[in-house]
This record gives C-alpha cells, structure tokens and sequence, in this order.
C-alpha cells in the first residue's frame, strides 16, 4: 500500500500592525483580539512607520498589517513597498475600518503585485479576521472585503467609531472635561464637541431630557457598548 504524503499548511505565529505613533489607530486592540482568540498560541504587536523594516527584521512577522485609519494611504504604500524590497516574500495586508474606493484598493494591492491583500473593518470579530488572514498566510483566495460587515445592534457598536472617536468617549466616560480631553488629543475644544456629536449620533446616544445631561446618557452607551461588545477592553 503506497503511503499518503501529507503536506502541512505552515501555521500562523506572529503579526505585526504598522501605525503612526502620532495618530495611533486600533492596533493595540485588534493584537488584543487576536492573541485572546488564539489562546496565547499567537504573537500580535504593533510598530511605528519610522522603524517598519527594522522592526519586521527583528520580529520576523508571518503577517504584516499596516494600519490605514492610522497612515495616510500614500505613506502606507510607500513603506509597504519598502517592506516588499527588503522581505519579497512578506504577506502585506492593508487594514482600514474607513471606506476607502475599490480603486485605491486594486492600485495599492497591484502595486505590491502578489502576497498583498485587503482587510475591511478588521475590530468586529477577531475570530473572523484571523481566519480570513490564516487564508492569506496559507496562499489561499483574496479576503473577501464584506465579511465583516454585520447588522448592526448594541454588540457592535464600538466597530461603528473611529479611533479617534473612541479616545475622545473613552476619555469623555473616564470623567475628563473637553478642555482635558482636547490637549490629551492634540485637538480644539470644538473638535472635541464635534467628535461627541458624531460618535454620539452613531451610537444613538437618547436625547437630554429635564432628568438626564446628554453627555452622561453618550457616556453610559458607549461603556454599554463596550460592555456587551464580545472583544473590546475600556
């Protein structure tokens, strides 16, 4: 009887999330959700732009990650392609939770030619994301760009804010003023406000009334959203 040779698929140990440290996005969390779904079993940290390539050297990632919602798409690309030069065989996967048009995604994926790929919406469901990457790891079929686009209800929630939004309700929720709020963020008061509105409007915050403040009712959704989200952390 002849013996079945059996191929393993190499597994997914590491990855590695590139960010602006000076506009950090989701990252820490995404790695989070991702170590916490693998039990431990993987590696996820995130890098600063500066020292991408320095960084992949000595992390010696299986998958990269850069951040969209952090860089700006032309820096993105720039040190994509710089990771590209220096790793050929490095799988690239570009990361936004913002709409971004399908032809800026075919350009930046068509410019890294093979091994790149799209990932939208990546802080819903981290059990989700990693086996959609795990496919891409494996050389499998191009990450479909909806499957996380789920219905909405109060579980969820937090995936409808940007990072920028999440820092100014969990700054807000912690007790901290617009003004406090506002130099933590590098941002006007009036931005701060803005950022409260939307995020506010998103999360369907109830109207003030003649027993309750606006900004208690936006405070308390949002820890509930976070509260009854399956893999966010205040």
């Amino acid at each position: 009887m002849l013996a079945t040779l059996v191929v393993s698929k190499p597994s997914l140990d590491k990855i590695a999330i590139i960010e602006n440290s000076f506009h950090p996005g989701m990252g820490l969390f995404i790695a989070r959700g991702f170590e916490d779904e693998s039990n431990e079993t993987l590696k996820a940290d995130v890098f600063d732009s500066e020292v991408a390539v320095e960084k992949i050297k000595e992390f010696s990632p299986d998958v990269v990650i850069l951040d969209l919602d952090s860089m700006r798409r032309v820096d993105a690309l720039t040190v994509a392609l710089e990771i590209r030069k220096s790793f050929p065989q490095q799988v690239i996967i570009f990361m936004a939770g913002k709409a971004n048009p399908i032809f800026v995604r075919e350009g930046m994926l068509s410019a890294l030619w093979d091994r790149a790929y799209w990932l939208n919406e990546p802080s819903r469901n981290p059990s989700v994301v990693l086996s959609e990457i795990l496919r891409a790891f494996n050389g499998l079929q191009q990450i479909r760009p909806s499957f996380l686009e789920a219905a909405i209800d109060e579980t969820n929630y937090a995936g409808l804010l940007s990072p920028h939004q999440h820092r100014v309700m969990r700054l807000m929720a912690l007790g901290g003023s617009n003004s406090e709020i506002a130099r933590a963020c590098k941002v006007s008061e009036k931005a701060v406000e803005r950022s409260i509105s939307a995020a506010s409007k998103l999360l369907e915050v109830t109207p003030a009334s003649t027993t309750t403040n606006h900004r208690v009712n936006a405070a308390n959704k949002y820890l509930r959203a976070l509260f009854y989200s399956d893999s966010f952390e205040l």
